[in-house]
């Protein structure tokens, strides 16, 4: 019989290989049909964008030092979220949250390695209002982040 960490260790390994295959799968997409804007309607369009920099296009530069630094940066980021995930899982809580997050970033590091930069092409919109340019792995960021505040508030 498995035990219960297992059980959980399974289910993450599951979440966090859902989580990466699902976004190389719709940034392929994008890198094949989103050359040209694609309008699905007024709230939700597909454009294909490299960011060079962090969340919200931040950092963003044509200067390849600023783009290692930024890229270095993360990479220890997702380094010490990692080392921190472990150790939460070892005492066992819950780190669906960090996973998210991890999963995000690992999937989004492989295109600053692959592509020079973060491949984005999901554009919201309202009333002329534009939501910057995000894609799969950086919902599952934020969706992350928001579970591990909620950690945070639950454990305390």
């Amino acid at each position: 019989m498995m035990r219960n960490e297992q059980l959980h260790g399974f289910w993450y390994v599951l979440l966090v290989s859902g989580v990466i295959t699902a976004d190389r799968i719709t940034k392929k997409w994008a890198l094949e049909h989103c050359l040209e804007p694609y309008k699905i309607n007024d709230f939700l369009s597909f454009e294909l964008i490299f960011n060079r920099g962090i969340s919200w296009g931040l950092f963003n530069s044509e200067n390849s030092i600023i783009f290692s630094v930024v890229s270095l940066v993360i990479l220890g980021i997702i380094i010490g979220l990692g080392l921190y995930t472990f150790v939460r899982w070892n005492n066992t809580h819950w780190v669906i949250g960090e996973l998210l997050v991890l999963s995000g970033a690992l999937s989004n590091m492989i295109d600053r390695v692959l592509y020079g930069g973060v491949i984005d092409f999901i554009l919201l919109s309202a009333r002329g209002y534009y939501w910057p340019y995000f894609n799969v792995a950086d919902a599952c960021i934020v969706c992350g982040v928001g579970l591990m505040m909620i950690a945070v508030i639950w454990e305390s």
